[in-house]
């Protein structure tokens, strides 16, 4: 017969275990936690922002080197934030003497000098663009037309865009109704100086196209204008990562991705992770 003592201390044991892996458990997912939040990033048009305003659903592939973008391929430059070096001007000048175009999302006029050192007369012009043909409460949300021929836009009449720049020079894509102004009082209305007529948002010169709307790559965004995306996933786009708004600040998040490209640091990795097993291994041999 088995003693009162004996098996209290096997039921103390037991509930040791269930304590110890609750905690385990409690532990696990809290790391998964801590890792889904140190993973995520709020930064506007980050592809690691899962929010409204990221790009994480965009789904395109990026570069890093620009002296390495294929021969003929389509260059996405979105919301720049980077100035651009001789060297790598050099390198996108090759690329449109090659066949290649380049697609540049800006509404900030951060991308002229760009566009000047490559001999192109396209300009963005950041303002206020607003119109009263429109869906939504806010004047600088509305539908744009499909003016121009191009592959960006093919089997699209119109788009939604929101808050976007004017675009000069070169040939109208897409533009805006005669009931277009550039609201530089922000009242919402239009009056005194600010006139009525149709603008450009987006304009192509030669290989290069400049969109007054980078915002038309963000997630909320993706499903109001599903062709668009479409026609970009059916080409070979990519994204300059370099110079695009679309990667990170936060140091945890490029860390994780300086692993992924470095071989030499996934094999590093492997080796931390395997020798402690190795370890308990030979001490049960032992």
């Amino acid at each position: 017969m088995r003693s009162s003592g004996g098996w209290k201390e096997k039921h103390e044991v037991m509930n040791m275990q269930r304590e110890t892996w609750a905690l385990l458990i409690i532990l696990l997912i809290a790391s998964a936690a801590a890792f889904a939040h140190a993973t995520t990033t709020i930064e506007e048009y980050s592809r690691h922002n899962i929010g409204w305003n990221g790009t994480s659903n965009l789904g395109l592939e990026e570069i890093h080197d620009l002296s390495k973008i294929p021969t003929g391929a389509t260059l996405l430059i979105l919301a720049p934030e980077k100035p651009f070096t001789e060297e790598e001007v050099d390198c996108l000048r090759a690329l449109l003497d090659g066949g290649g175009e380049i697609i540049i999302a800006d509404k900030e006029g951060f991308v002229n000098p760009l566009l000047t050192a490559l001999g192109s007369p396209l300009r963005v012009l950041p303002g206020n663009l607003s119109s009263l043909e429109r869906d939504h409460a806010d004047p600088r949300i509305f539908r744009a037309r499909v003016t121009g021929n191009a592959t960006l836009f093919a089997g699209i009449e119109t788009l939604l865009v929101n808050h976007p720049a004017m675009i000069q020079g070169g040939v109208p894509l897409l533009e805006t109704s005669l009931l277009a102004w550039d609201d530089t009082t922000g009242d919402g209305r239009p009056g005194g100086t600010e006139s009525f007529k149709r603008r450009a948002i987006c304009a192509r010169e030669g290989n290069i196209t400049a969109l007054g709307d980078p915002s038309l790559f963000i997630n909320a965004m993706l499903p109001e204008n599903p062709e668009l995306i479409k026609n970009l996933r059916g080409h070979p786009v990519l994204i300059d990562a370099v110079h695009s708004r679309t990667g990170t600040r936060n140091p945890i998040i490029n860390t994780l991705t300086w692993i992924q490209a470095t071989p030499l640091a996934r094999a590093a990795i492997a080796v931390l992770a395997i020798l402690p097993v190795a370890y308990l291994f030979g001490r049960k041999r032992e």
